[in-house]
């Protein structure tokens, strides 16, 4: 989950319970059938946590406790051993922990991936993450299209090949566009015109790409290519300054409310109360940071990334699984489809977290 204008004008700090219906958020598929997850004996507990302390794991038995009671009251809750590895894959237990792609807490939720489990509490929202997620999102097309017209033109009898990879990205477009609409909230008309208009635009450029794939337009394709290349380009930058800014004026505002509460400098806070200041922060800035309300969203999101990594190969359910937490529906889908070839920490993720699985599953097996 981990993917930021100094100056920015913050949009909103707001709480969502007054204002809009729990109904709406997204359903836990498995709730209705599924038994609660098999929670572990005090002894098992204390086992788990001294596996992850030997690893640098931030309060560890903390971290155990909080899963577990997460997972125990939720039905068809993934296992607890996987919940811990995606948790210390995370942040290694870092509560307070905030990402430079705008996600915070014990399970790195941005406010998109919160908004799609929970409607309820605080979030801290600016127009920074905003033009953050809407470049994230909308330069995805872009790169498709560079990348196919780039294996036509450096291989003219790899047309077939394009054609598929183009019906790949034109499915693929539109991936992720419609989570953005959960940020009405903090944002008005103009942003999600804006929005529309890239949309149209990314639409347009697929539209160009396959017409000069098919009447062998060289010199259009490389003008379009490299129009392409340079807008990708751009939202990156973009992107990333964005999400930059919108890290430090959060980190920033943690640090000022949790120094003005505790009257300690942020190191001793974050050592000695991490959990505490989390659910302090939880109530006065950002719901994110809460550890109980973070477990509860984990148990959740990764339900339904396990459903949707079914969807997509059962075989591979697991590694699936983890890559759909960490790199998103938008990376995966194009990592399978072919349109992404290289993607390093997901591909490091799916790898991880089956691992991390493994030890701790074998911990609890030499109880």
């Amino acid at each position: 989950m981990r993917s930021k204008l100094r100056g920015g004008v913050v949009v909103a700090l707001a709480l969502f319970a007054s204002t809009l219906c729990a109904n709406d958020a997204v359903p836990y598929s498995a709730a209705t059938v599924q038994p609660v997850a098999v929670t572990h004996a005090a002894a098992e507990r204390t086992a788990l946590a001294g596996a992850l302390a030997r690893l640098y794991t931030h309060h560890p038995a903390q971290l155990v406790d909080v899963i577990e009671n997460a997972a125990g009251t939720t039905p068809g809750s993934p296992p607890i051993t996987l919940l811990l590895s995606i948790a210390y894959a995370e942040t290694s237990g870092d509560v307070l922990d905030v990402s430079e792609a705008g996600a915070v807490g014990l399970a790195q939720a941005t406010p998109i991936a919160y908004r799609q489990e929970r409607l309820d509490g605080k979030l801290f929202v600016t127009k920074d993450y905003l033009v953050g997620a809407r470049a994230y999102i909308l330069k995805k097309p872009l790169h498709d299209a560079d990348v196919i017209a780039t294996l036509v033109l450096d291989d003219p009898s790899a047309v077939a090949d394009a054609k598929r990879l183009l019906e790949s990205a034109k499915d693929l477009r539109r991936v992720g566009v419609d989570e953005l609409d959960l940020l009405e909230p903090f944002a008005g008309k103009k942003y999600f015109d804006s929005i529309a208009e890239m949309d149209a635009h990314n639409e347009e450029v697929l539209d160009s790409l396959e017409r000069f794939i098919d009447n062998g337009n060289r010199g259009a394709l490389r003008a379009l290519r490299d129009g392409a290349r340079a807008e990708y380009r751009q939202l990156l930058g973009t992107q990333g300054w964005a999400w930059r800014r919108y890290q430090h004026d959060l980190v920033a505002a943690r640090d000022r409310m949790l120094t003005k509460k505790y009257h300690r400098n942020m190191k001793r806070v974050r050592r000695d109360m991490p959990y505490e200041a989390g659910e302090y922060l939880a109530k006065h800035l950002d719901a994110r940071f809460s550890p109980r309300i973070m477990a509860d969203f984990l148990v959740h999101h990764l339900g339904h990334k396990a459903d949707e990594a079914q969807s997509l190969d059962k075989s591979r359910r697991e590694e699936l699984t983890a890559a759909l937490y960490n790199g998103g529906s938008h990376n995966v889908r194009r990592m399978l489809a072919g349109l992404i070839t290289y993607l390093p920490e997901t591909e490091h993720y799916m790898r991880k977290v089956p691992a991390m699985r493994r030890r701790l599953d074998s911990v609890i097996a030499s109880r």
